[in-house]
């Protein structure tokens, strides 16, 4: 997945333009967040101050797998769960769900409130979040 347009307004508020990513096999759909302190570390995961993953929601997928290009993901959404994942599963993805508006046609816009110690110190809270579960797709 590539991002464009990121950028970190005063208010800490973070702003990016993406894909939806698909639905490989044994996870959720997610989009992967790291929070770093400054630009200048963005190079080096080890760097980040806080790593977490954001849930989309069943019914966004399904729109957006629909369309050509995702049909793999069809399949591999039948198969998961928020539940039954193996980093929203704790919650059911409570705290990492994203609340999405928008339809596949105009775009869609992801937001999720997401609490970040700026005192964590690089390399506390970084490095690659929980993962494994599925191969991602190329």
């Amino acid at each position: 997945m590539s991002t464009t347009g990121c950028s970190q307004p005063a208010s800490g508020k973070v702003r990016f333009t993406s894909i939806v990513p698909a639905c490989y096999a044994g996870r959720w759909p997610h989009v992967h967040v790291e929070v770093h302190p400054d630009e200048a570390s963005i190079t080096d995961a080890g760097n980040a101050i806080a790593t977490s993953q954001v849930a989309l929601p069943r019914d966004v997928c399904e729109a957006v797998y629909a369309q050509p290009g995702y049909e793999s993901s069809v399949s591999n959404l039948a198969d998961v769960s928020l539940s039954g994942d193996n980093v929203f599963g704790d919650d059911g993805g409570a705290l990492q769900l994203a609340t999405v508006t928008g339809d596949v046609t105009a775009g869609y816009t992801v937001a999720l409130s997401v609490g970040v110690d700026t005192a964590t110190e690089p390399g506390a809270g970084g490095g690659p979040g929980p993962g494994g579960g599925g191969r991602p797709p190329n």
